[in-house]
This record gives structure tokens, C-alpha cells and sequence, in this order.
């Protein structure tokens, strides 16, 4: 999520490195999986009859992977500049191997998505696509892009006034502005221009210049549209041609003007006060913006725990999830426990950001899925769900699990015997980080999303 300063009174915040997730299946109509599920529920061991190991990838300690749709890439930044991999997963075999744009991982260097026949590669602020087929570059920007759906993406750019660029050399005091590109300056933006972007060529569809600052974001394929947020507005357009879709006036509150926001639900949070600190919060409808609620939140800056993807009142000690369409207090987690929305209606509870407590009801409270048997979770790139993992001393292997959303268990994968811990997922595939490289493991059938209850 890109933090974005919308006044001159405050700088802006950089963009947050969080890679977007991918989908992750679960297996259907497999006799055993069912009979696990029935017998052994959410805290019971993995049984290793799901598994088949397809290969091994090498890649050293200065390297990343990630599972898309099928394939595992692979950056190796003990390359200059570092090497781009593709392959598939059964069996493995190299596709590709291209020579990555300039960068190196002490900077955000990573895969951001590959999907519809392309590849996004982030470096630093800067955004370059690949044809997933080749590895040939289609197109670069010095901007980062939002993807908005297969074919569209947006890029913000900021404007400024000429000689206002900061000197990092020269060490000088005072507060910085920037956040779509690598250059800081002096002085706030003049004005933002938004521009909708053809994914394939990088051709521009559509553009739109607001003044000042902006944050953007996409409120996903069912509305096909972007939530824009300037100092004094909130205005919603349409991802294929920039138009707009409905507009609301943005008041300032105690002088000042709005700093940053969130879809949450189905509703859009605006934030008063710079990110970690208090502030007025307003909670606005995606579909009308009608202003629904507003709360004060006190400052929160030295708390660890996270609310993420759900609407919270957060302190520095406390940390309560609110109704999203009344700003209500539905419950607290216990202390130091962090909250995660997990499909609709439910939560994920974890301690440090890592450790998987349980899944609860998103009104109650209550416990629908023990999950404190497992170690770990991780998510991939458009994931709905989780890969839960727990290592076994006594038989020096890790055991795997499913985790969507909807379900009251976990349902076992199996048992992986040489792996550091460090493990992605896909729609059928899971590769894990092992000494000298990665291994690669498929699942006997597809993991397929089971109905909704």
C-alpha cells in the first residue's frame, strides 16, 4: 500500500515494499485429503502420500523465488545485474534465462507478479516488464505501476517545481517529499498525474492531473474502477478510461487535510493523522462515498502488532477490530496478537507476524480453526489462502498444510525432508528453500478451491 502525503504540511511517507500475493488451491475429490480432514482436523500431522518431489533448482544464499501460476522464477543477485530465471514445475525445466534490469537486493529487487503473459520486476521505484514467454523486456518505467486486472496498469507520477531536487550528498536538514520515484525534493508536488497503461506495451489509455499530492487505489475487478484521494477530494474512475465515476468533497479536520487511506471491506478508510500516529479516522461507502462513521484514534507509534486488511482502533497497548460499516467495537485479540482478514467474515490471529494462533469469526470472536499446532504461515502473490508449516525434530522434516478461507480445517499436504522453512505456493506446486537451491514439489491433483459454504 503506497502512503501518500496529500499536504504541504507533512511529508510523504515511502511506498511500502509488500509485494502483491497469488492464488493457492485446495485439492478436491481426493478419497485420502477427505479422510484426513475428517479424522485429523486442523491440529493433526501431515500424512507425505500427497507429495511428489519434481526437482531441484539451484540458487545461492543471495538469491529469491517465487511460484506463479505454474512456474518458478528465480532472482540470483550474486549476478551483476541479477540474473532472471523462469521454469516450469513438472518437471522443472528452464524456460528462460535473462539478465535482470540494474539493481541489486539492497534495494526493493523483486518479482511483483507474472501473470497474462508478462513479468513485473521491481527496482527500487522503478518498474520493468518482461514477456513471460522470452524474458524479453516489453517495457520500462522509472515509476512504479499498479497493476489494475491483466491488461491495465497505473502509474503516478509526481510533478515539481525546477531545482527543488535534494542532494543526498549534502546532508541538509529538513523534510523531504517524493514517493513515485527515486528523487526526493524540497518542496511538496505541484500536481500528480495519473496515467492508465496498456500492461502489454506500456502505451498510455488514459490520463488525468490533480494538484498536489494523491493516493490511489484499486478496488479490484468487480467494481473496475481506482479510489483516488487528493487533499480536498475523494474521487472514483474507471481502470479502462480514467473517467469518473462519483466524486466527494473531503473536509479538513483541525486544520488539516487528509493523509492517506485504505479499502477495507467494502469500505474506504481515511486517515487524518501520518501513518503510526493518531488522528481522525472516516470511514466512506465504495459504492455511494457516503460518510458512514468517524472515530478518534489516540497515538499508536511504538505498538508491534499489526492490523492488516481489517478495520482496527489501534494504540500504543491495544488493538480492537471495529465493524467496517459502523465503526462499532467488535472485539479485542489478546495482547501483542496481530489481526489479518482472512476471506469474508473471518480473521487471522498471529503472534509476531509469523506464528499462527487460530482463525476466528470476524463479529465474535470466537475460534473456528486451532491453529497453534503450526509454526508458520506464508501467502503467496493473489493468494486466498495459506501454506502452514511445522518442523519435526524427531524426523528432521517439515510438514505442510492448506489453509483458505471458508474452511474450519486445515487440510494436510505432506512432509518435506530437506527445507529451511522458507516455502511459496501456487495452484498446484509448493517450493521450498533448501541447502544449494530449491525444491520443487506437486501435489498429485490439483489443489482446487472447494465451494463456499
Amino acid at each position: 500500500m503506497a502512503l501518500i502525503e496529500l499536504s504541504p504540511e507533512n511529508p510523504a511517507p515511502p511506498a511500502a515494499a509488500t509485494p502483491p500475493p497469488a492464488y493457492v488451491y485446495r485439492r478436491a475429490g481426493l478419497l485420502l485429503a477427505a479422510l484426513l480432514l475428517l479424522a485429523l482436523g486442523g491440529s493433526a500431522p501431515a500424512s507425505p502420500l500427497l507429495w511428489r518431489r519434481t526437482g531441484v533448482v539451484p540458487l545461492p544464499e543471495a538469491g529469491d523465488f517465487q511460484l506463479f501460476d505454474g512456474r518458478l522464477y528465480t532472482v540470483d543477485y550474486s549476478s551483476v545485474p541479477p540474473r532472471i530465471r523462469a521454469r516450469t514445475t513438472d518437471p522443472v525445466r528452464e524456460l528462460w534465462s535473462v539478465p535482470g534490469p540494474p539493481g541489486n537486493q539492497d534495494q526493493p529487487y523483486f518479482i511483483t507478479d507474472a501473470s497474462a503473459g508478462l513479468v513485473m520486476i521491481r527496482t527500487g521505484r522503478s518498474t520493468t516488464v518482461l514477456d513471460g514467454r522470452t524474458g524479453e523486456q516489453r517495457w520500462r518505467t522509472p515509476h512504479l505501476v499498479q497493476r489494475l486486472g491483466d491488461h491495465i496498469g497505473l502509474v503516478q507520477e509526481e510533478r515539481f517545481r525546477p531545482g527543488t531536487e535534494y542532494d543526498p550528498e549534502s546532508g541538509e536538514p529538513g523534510r523531504l517529499y517524493g514517493s513515485t520515484s527515486d528523487i526526493l525534493h524540497t518542496e511538496p508536488a505541484r500536481s500528480t498525474s495519473l496515467s492508465g497503461v496498456d500492461m502489454t506495451t506500456g502505451r498510455r489509455l488514459w490520463s488525468a492531473v490533480t494538484p498536489g499530492s494523491v493516493s490511489a487505489q484499486w478496488l479490484g475487478p468487480e467494481r473496475g474502477s481506482v479510489a483516488v484521494l487528493s487533499a480536498d477530494r475523494l474521487t472514483v474512475r474507471s481502470a479502462s478510461t480514467g473517467a469518473v465515476v462519483r466524486e466527494q468533497a473531503v473536509p479538513r479536520i483541525g486544520g488539516r487535510g487528509p493523509a492517506w487511506f485504505e479499502p477495507i471491506a467494502d469500505v474506504l478508510l481515511i486517515h487524518y493523522g501520518e501513518f503510526g500516529e493518531g488522528g481522525r479516522v472516516a470511514a466512506y461507502a465504495q459504492d455511494t462515498l457516503d460518510l458512514l462513521w468517524q472515530r478518534d484514534e489516540p497515538d499508536s507509534q511504538g505498538s508491534a502488532v499489526t492490523c492488516a486488511g481489517l478495520p482496527c482502533a489501534k494504540s500504543r497497548t491495544d488493538l480492537a477490530l471495529l465493524d467496517a460499516r459502523t465503526g462499532a467495537l467488535l472485539w479485542r485479540p489478546a495482547p501483542g496478537d496481530d489481526l489479518i482478514a482472512f476471506g469474508a467474515g473471518s480473521v487471522l490471529e498471529a503472534r509476531s507476524s509469523s506464528r499462527p494462533l487460530r482463525i476466528a469469526d470476524g463479529r465474535t470472536g470466537r475460534t473456528i480453526t486451532d491453529l497453534r499446532f503450526w509454526m508458520t504461515y506464508t501467502s503467496s502473490p493473489r493468494a486466498d489462502a495459506y501454506l502452514l508449516t511445522r518442523f519435526e525434530a524427531a524426523t528432521r522434516s517439515t510438514v505442510t498444510g492448506m489453509l483458505r478461507p471458508g474452511s474450519t480445517a486445515v487440510q494436510p499436504l505432506g512432509r518435506i525432508p530437506e527445507t529451511t522453512g522458507e516455502c511459496r505456493a501456487d495452484t498446484a506446486a509448493v517450493a521450498c528453500r533448501a541447502p544449494g537451491g530449491v525444491v520443487v514439489y506437486m501435489a498429485y491433483a490439483p489443489l482446487r478451491r472447494a465451494p463456499r459454504p
